[in-house]
């Protein structure tokens, strides 16, 4: 958990209306918290990697990457999120797209996107921008997908980030975003074991393969997730304190899952939208969040995360004995 010192600044700044610059800066200074999950690593089968760390560019992702990038290129971060959001409104929708073959692939794919791979593809591209030259570009985004998409960047199945909340915690202790949830007025928390997977094996296609279902249900055997959220109660009276740019996160009741979608926020006129890759309408805009996230069905309440800028150098918790 964070700092009792640091929660308490927090709290009066949002509950006092203090500037979104103030806030940000403490958390900018905010040291990352440790790991919340309380589930070690198995060993990956067999003792290595099965995977490909060579980026595999869909069609035209690098094209479309590049000009991302040229056209943000000195906006703020959380101005470039939404400016890229709103890039790809109307991109369609793919499920599952990282499970087309038998063996682990690097994939960017900016062609067609699922909620989960909108947001962390976008928050790389937003981390490669700055750049001396665009091949340079192309290199820390698919860098920055390896590091937010795999646990020390092993490309493997095994190793991939399933879970959104074990995604964010990682892309938190690696210095990619800050979990605002606890911090926001009407915070609440809950325990959930995340073992969806291992439950719904038939469901997954590289779970077929005998060796990546035995590393996920020895993963999920104790996987269990301390979630701090906002109930759907609380909402209204979160919103001043949220920005463009902010990453949503909807929390289920569905057993075994934390969430069920990801996506932007974009604020507009004074009303917090949501921009996120929907199933059966691709990448599109939900007018008004708060009503959004009360139509979904299972939903229980939000996570919000904040990103912040990261130059790739920083270890990971392994690399650094953490």
């Amino acid at each position: 958990m964070r700092k009792p010192t640091l929660l308490l600044v927090l709290t009066v700044l949002i509950t006092a209306g203090a500037s979104f610059a103030a806030a940000n800066l403490l958390l900018r200074h905010a040291s990352p918290t440790g790991p919340r999950v309380a589930a070690a690593l198995p060993p990956l089968p067999g003792g290595v990697a099965l995977g490909d760390p060579t980026p595999k560019f869909v069609g035209e992702t690098r094209v479309l990457a590049m000009e991302a990038i040229d056209a943000t290129a000195w906006a703020p971060m959380n101005q470039a999120l939404v400016q890229l959001a709103r890039r790809f409104l109307d991109y369609p929708f793919k499920g599952f797209s990282l499970d087309g073959g038998p063996k682990e692939q690097l994939v960017l794919d900016l062609s067609t996107f699922d909620c989960f791979l909108f947001v962390e593809q976008l928050l790389a591209l937003s981390n490669s921008r700055k750049v001396d030259t665009l091949d340079e570009g192309m290199e820390r985004f698919g860098a920055h997908v390896r590091r937010l998409r795999y646990v020390d960047g092993e490309v493997d199945y095994c190793r991939r980030q399933h879970y959104f909340s074990r995604w964010a915690e990682a892309a938190e202790r690696n210095g990619y975003v800050v979990n605002l949830t606890p911090f926001l007025p009407g915070a609440s928390s809950r325990t959930v074991a995340l073992n969806f997977m291992s439950n719904h094996a038939s469901s997954y296609k590289p779970m077929q393969l005998a060796r990546n279902k035995q590393c996920i249900t020895e993963l999920e055997k104790d996987l269990v997730l301390e979630q701090a959220y906002i109930p759907l109660a609380a909402l209204p009276g979160v919103l001043p304190s949220l920005r463009n740019g902010d990453i949503f996160a909807l929390v289920t009741k569905v057993p075994g899952l934390d969430v069920t979608h990801v996506g932007f926020l974009e604020k507009r006129d004074g009303v917090v939208n949501a921009i996120h890759a929907a199933e059966g309408a691709g990448v599109i805009r939900s007018e008004n969040f708060e009503t959004y996230a009360g139509k979904v069905q299972d939903v229980i309440g939000v996570a919000i995360y904040r990103p912040r800028p990261n130059d790739g150098e920083k270890k990971s918790a392994t690399e650094s004995g953490g």
